[in-house]
Formats: C-alpha cells, sequence, structure tokens
C-alpha cells in the first residue's frame, strides 16, 4: 500500500501532512496539518514519518463542495488557496513499504498547481534526520 506525506513551506513555515487516497482515486490532504517552525532535520524527518504512517487508501471521497484544503489555510494563516500558492513550496514523500521516493515541485501559481520535477529514491530504512535534510534541502531549492 502506497503513503503519502505533503511538506509545504510559506514564509519560513513549515506545514506536514498525511494524504489519503480516496475511493475515487486522487490525493487529497489529512486534517491534521504539523505546523514547524525552523526543525531540526530529525523534528522534520520524524513529523513526515507520522504523517506516512496516517497515511490511508480508500477513505470516502468528498463531496465536490467540500473545503478540503481548509485545515492547510488555517495553519497557514490565510483564507485561499490564492493567497497560500503565492509563497508557497512544496515536497511529497511516497513511501511503498520499502522505499521511500521525494519529490519536489514547482509552484506554477494558484491556477496551474503544482508541477512534479524528478524524484528522488531514498531507502526507508534511513533515519529520519536524514529524511528530514533531503526534504529541507529540496525546499530551500524549490522555485
Amino acid at each position: 500500500m502506497k503513503k503519502l506525506a505533503a511538506i509545504y513551506e510559506r514564509k519560513g513555515q513549515l506545514f506536514v501532512t498525511a494524504s489519503h487516497k480516496t475511493a475515487a482515486g486522487f490525493w487529497i490532504d489529512d486534517e491534521q496539518v504539523a505546523c514547524l517552525s525552523q526543525p531540526s532535520h530529525d523534528e522534520l524527518g520524524r513529523a513526515i514519518e507520522q504523517a506516512l504512517a496516517r497515511s490511508q487508501e480508500g477513505v470516502p471521497t468528498p463531496p465536490p463542495d467540500a473545503h478540503i484544503d481548509k485545515p492547510l489555510l488555517a495553519a497557514a494563516g490565510v483564507r485561499s488557496w490564492t493567497t497560500f500558492m503565492k509563497l508557497s513550496k512544496h515536497v511529497s514523500v511516497v513511501s511503498d513499504g520499502s522505499l521511500l521516493k521525494v519529490t519536489p515541485y514547482r509552484n506554477l501559481g494558484s491556477k496551474e498547481g503544482f508541477e512534479p520535477e524528478p524524484d528522488i529514491a531514498v531507502p526507508s530504512a534511513n533515519s529520519a534526520s536524514a529524511l528530514g535534510q533531503i526534504v529541507a534541502d529540496l525546499l530551500s531549492r524549490a522555485a
């Protein structure tokens, strides 16, 4: 089973959330958002590992009018996705149980969203600190 964690950086704050695959086949972010301000690599890695542990497949598909981004926007202190996107960076971490795939994204703006760039494969046995370092490095280089 695939597990996915989403990490966003905005104005120096990091937001880590689990993503769940809906019955319809698309991923949605969890309502629980970890807010981290200048975390150590170990703290960031542990937050990502916790998000991966919460990630599930087959969750009910929300109705079209659901505000699935509301918890993330509230954590970031903004009211709209447009505002959130203006200064955001994004990295995802996917686990298949034996390997982690870390993917940085390019921010194309609120209408086009995030575009994936080439990912990095990381053995799952690596430490939380190593995972946190990889994600922090990718976020610092993100466009």
